[in-house]
């Protein structure tokens, strides 16, 4: 029975999404695949560290011994303590002291592990949707005949040529139209999880900055010039400070006595790296997604460069042969639309390329024999007439 189970949970598109697969570009494998291990490391060391090193060490009054100590260290770092520079006197009002507070050193792994689900969302729902369009492009990238991959193509793009003819592609720019019927659903889905990797990499840096609740965008570039520039690291850093103050409240025989007691957060040392490489990390990752996004709304918007993308590809396989550009365009335009070229692109990118152009060739010279035989129909047809007529 569990062994059941565990098979037809395999077959849940967001579960099969989970091994290796190909059927995306760098940009989005960035995100779902080397994002998501990374932060699940960086998770799984900032957890264990928790275990290894001495979470935080107060320094108490004399008159706390033994049990004291105990309960000083544990109440300071389940309340959040406040940072303030060793330079700087430390203020009487409640309020200066609680804006000071940090209180994300506690809920690092958590953080990190909330950064990697969003970082993978994308691609699940990229899964869910690619497998309802009616073909797998994760079968098709590991197929090596070129028969069958074009004959899957084939099958996907038919039932959209003809309409293809009733719509133009200016009304359906116009529109924002997509569906399979129109031939870019596929695209259109691809161009939506392109869009939620980009806002999802900007949040994440926005998350950053909120959670260190200081002037987090430039916590990366006062890293490097700290270690790079003046060739020192930040002994005193705002955003994950070693040393701390605690404001510590204990009853007793009626009276209510305050303590304020410095802390040592050696823990804080390996946030320190673990944030440092995320944030730049972030800003790689952010920066990819922008550029891949710009030139994937390009191929979306401008035929030319698919048409631009067919051609090259063609005549890679057949060097010699002088292609009829209007067939050819015809074939990209209406034939194969845009799902047929985003598909071939992923082939062609993710594949060996001769299996690209060999699938191209194959396409194309399909599609030209139709063309010729519906050519010679049409022949017979008015031939017919005019001899009736005669």
């Amino acid at each position: 029975m569990s062994i059941k189970l565990f098979t037809n949970a395999q077959g849940l598109p967001w579960i099969k999404s989970l091994k290796a697969s190909n059927d995306d570009d760098h940009a989005d494998r960035l995100n779902h695949r080397y994002c998501v291990g990374f932060l699940l490391v960086c998770a799984f060391i900032a957890t264990g560290a928790s275990f290894v090193f001495e979470r935080i060490t107060c320094w108490v009054p004399a008159q706390f011994i033994g049990a004291y100590t105990k309960y000083t260290n544990s109440y300071c770092w389940i309340s959040n303590t406040y940072y303030i520079p060793s330079n700087t006197t430390v203020p009487h009002s409640k309020h200066d002291r609680e804006h000071a507070e940090i209180g994300y050193y506690q809920w690092a792994p958590f953080i990190f592990l909330s950064c990697a689900l969003f970082f993978y969302l994308p691609r699940m729902l990229w899964r869910s949707m690619n497998t309802r369009s009616g073909i797998d492009l994760q079968y098709l990238v590991t197929k090596s005949q070129a028969n069958t991959i074009a004959q899957a193509i084939e099958c996907y793009c038919e039932p959209n040529e003809k309409d293809a003819r009733f719509i133009s592609r200016f009304g359906r720019t116009i529109l924002c139209t997509s569906g399979k019927r129109l031939g870019n659903y596929l695209r259109s889905i691809y161009l939506m999880v392109k869009f939620l990797y980009l806002i999802n990499s900007f949040l994440q840096l926005v998350l950053v900055h909120i959670v260190l609740g200081q002037p987090g965008w430039l916590y990366g570039i006062d890293i490097w010039h700290s270690i790079f520039i003046r060739n020192s690291v930040l002994t005193d850093s705002p955003y994950f400070p070693r040393v701390t103050l605690c404001d510590l409240r204990i009853r007793e025989v009626g009276n209510l006595h305050r303590y304020t007691v410095q802390c040592v957060l050696p823990i804080n040392m390996l946030n320190e790296k673990l944030f440092a490489l995320a944030w730049f990390g972030f800003i790689y990752v952010f920066v990819s997604n922008l550029v891949s996004f710009i030139f994937t709304l390009y191929d979306t918007i401008m035929a030319r460069s698919r048409i631009h993308f067919i051609r090259n590809i063609y005549r890679t396989s057949a060097p010699t042969y002088k292609v009829d550009e209007n067939l050819l365009e015809k074939f990209t335009q209406e034939f194969l639309m845009q799902d047929g070229v985003f598909i071939l692109k992923i082939i062609y990118n993710n594949g060996p390329v001769f299996l690209a152009t060999k699938v191209v060739h194959q396409l194309f010279s399909n599609y030209e024999k139709k063309e010729q035989e519906q050519e010679q129909q049409s022949r017979n047809i008015a031939l017919q007439l005019n001899s009736s007529d005669v």
